[in-house]
Order: structure tokens, then C-alpha cells, then sequence
């Protein structure tokens, strides 16, 4: 008899094709052929994990069997939360994309403003938002300012004040803005002063000015030929008006006829500030037509 055996010798497999995001994994990962019956295990790329299907494929006859794993991008969640800010997540949560760390108005940001997902989840250590803070404000000439301290934090209230006979020019409070400065730009204290007291047909006797501070006294007499309707003594008070208010000089009703030669003199008032001269007419004797309801007196 005659016998004849037939020997089969079956096909390597080459270097398998995995699938997306996914490698060979263990001692396999250089080899380039594979002996037939060969298993070999897969694994998800960094980043990834396995979603669905067997990470085992086989090499039969020349040809490795249908790559079942599914790797997908892991998600690292929300990161934890920010006191006085927030992150936004623009890209997304997944492997690869960044969020960015925003403080609220009035807190500035202490470390990377960015983060990043990564295999083992969020990248660095979560930035701190601090509390913006003011340098001390300066101090005003002839005022001074309330909440007094060693550091001032965004939204503090600084109030400002005069000292007496002083008034405040521009805003009388100051607050620590987001930028790290006071604002608005600090008042003054500008000296209340009373404006020169000007009274039509009048000179003045006795004054305590120029200028005029509170408490200044101006007393005011009308020429001869007019009468005073108000009160001759003026006080300028704490607010810079003339109290109790400057009087006029008014002419006299009756119709008079001079019986002399006006004669120009001066008088002179010696203020606590100045010399003032006057320059008017002598004084006169007059005579009234009609009946008198008075008597007119030389001065």
C-alpha cells in the first residue's frame, strides 16, 4: 500500500492594525510577525478607556480576528469649586481640554489661570482668588477721613471731613475699587469764605477783612443822601453767606435842596487785613420843600 500524508503549515500574522486610540500591549508591543494561534491583548492609548467589546484578538491562518475594543476619551468632571470665582469649561471635560479659572469683580487670581484634563484627571493645583486689596489712602490738608486701618479690601468706605471753617470740595467718600485704588480722586478743604460785601450807595465803618472767614464782621452805613432798609451789622456764618442778610441803601423820598457846596473828603476804615479809603461828598445841611417827616443831621 501506498500512503501519503499531507503536512499543512499554517500563515504568521503580521503586525496587527488596532483599532482608533488603542495600541499592543505587554511584551508585544515590538514584535512585527506572530506565530499562528498567537493571542495578544490591546489596551487604550493614555487618555482613554475601554468603553465595549474584548481587548483579546488572535492570530488564525495569516489574519488576527475583528478588533472588538472601543476606547473613548476619559472625562475628568467638573473640577472643584473656586470661593469668589468660577470655571468655565469652553473645550469641554475630556482628555486634552482646558478650562480656565475666573475670579469674581474685586478678587485677583493666585496661580495658573488654566487647567488642563489629563489621564489621572484635572492638571496643577487649583488656582485662589484673593481679595483685591487698597494701599491706604492719603491723608487731605485741613480734613481727615474715617475708617482708619493698616489695610483697606475692595468695597471698603472711606468718608471725608473738614475742620471748622473749612468745606469739602468734591466727593465726600472714597471706595477701594476692583483695580486696587480709591476712587474717585480725593476732595479738598477749601477755607469757607464769605464774598465781599457789596452794597450799592454804602461805605464800610468798621470790618474784620478782607477775606471774609466765618465769624468776620463788616459793619455798612449808606451815604448821606440814602437810608438803610435791613441791618447795618453782617456776620459771615459757618456757610460763607452774610448774615442776616446785606441790607440796601435806598434814596431818601423827600425832595431837598442844597444849602452848601459839596465838598469831596475821605474816610478812611482800618480793617484787620487792609486800609480802605473812601472818596465821597461832604456832608450838607439840606432843606426840605414840603412838610418834614423828620430831621436830617449832619454827620
Amino acid at each position: 500500500f501506498l500512503s501519503v500524508f499531507l503536512i499543512t503549515i499554517a500563515k504568521n500574522c503580521s503586525r496587527p492594525e488596532p483599532g482608533p486610540n488603542m495600541g499592543l500591549k505587554g511584551n508585544n508591543t515590538l514584535s512585527q510577525t506572530f506565530l499562528h494561534g498567537t493571542t495578544v491583548s490591546l489596551a487604550c492609548n493614555v487618555g482613554y478607556t475601554s468603553r465595549a467589546g474584548s481587548a483579546d484578538i488572535t492570530c488564525t491562518a495569516g489574519s488576527w480576528s475583528h478588533v472588538t475594543l472601543i476606547c473613548k476619551k476619559k472625562s475628568c468632571g467638573s473640577a472643584e469649586e473656586v470661593t469668589n470665582g468660577r470655571i468655565d469649561y469652553p473645550e469641554g471635560k475630556e482628555f486634552g481640554d482646558k478650562a480656565v479659572i475666573r475670579c469674581d469683580t474685586g478678587y485677583r487670581l493666585l496661580g495658573t489661570s488654566e487647567i488642563t484634563c489629563e489621564d489621572q484627571g484635572w492638571s496643577d493645583k487649583l488656582a485662589v482668588c484673593e481679595v483685591v486689596k487698597c494701599d491706604p489712602p492719603p491723608e487731605i490738608g485741613n480734613g481727615a477721613f474715617s475708617l482708619n486701618k493698616d489695610s483697606y479690601v475692595y468695597l471698603d468706605v472711606v468718608q471725608y471731613s473738614c475742620k471748622n471753617y473749612y468745606t469739602l470740595s468734591g466727593s465726600p467718600s472714597r471706595t477701594c475699587s476692583a483695580d486696587g485704588t480709591f476712587k474717585p480722586d480725593p476732595p479738598t478743604c477749601v477755607m469757607i469764605q464769605c464774598e465781599t460785601p457789596v452794597v450799592a450807595n454804602s461805605y464800610w465803618v468798621e470790618c474784620l477783612g478782607p477775606p471774609f472767614r466765618p465769624l468776620s464782621n463788616v459793619i455798612v452805613e449808606c451815604r448821606p443822601e440814602y437810608i438803610m432798609k435791613g441791618e447795618r451789622s453782617q456776620t459771615c456764618d459757618r456757610n460763607g453767606k452774610w448774615s442776616p442778610g446785606l441790607p440796601t441803601c435806598e434814596r431818601k423820598s423827600q425832595i431837598m435842596i442844597s444849602i452848601c457846596m459839596f465838598k469831596m473828603i475821605h474816610y478812611i476804615v482800618f480793617c484787620k487785613y487792609s486800609v480802605i479809603i473812601y472818596l465821597m461828598p461832604k456832608p450838607c445841611s439840606y432843606k426840605l420843600l414840603g412838610n418834614s417827616l423828620g430831621t436830617f443831621l449832619n454827620i
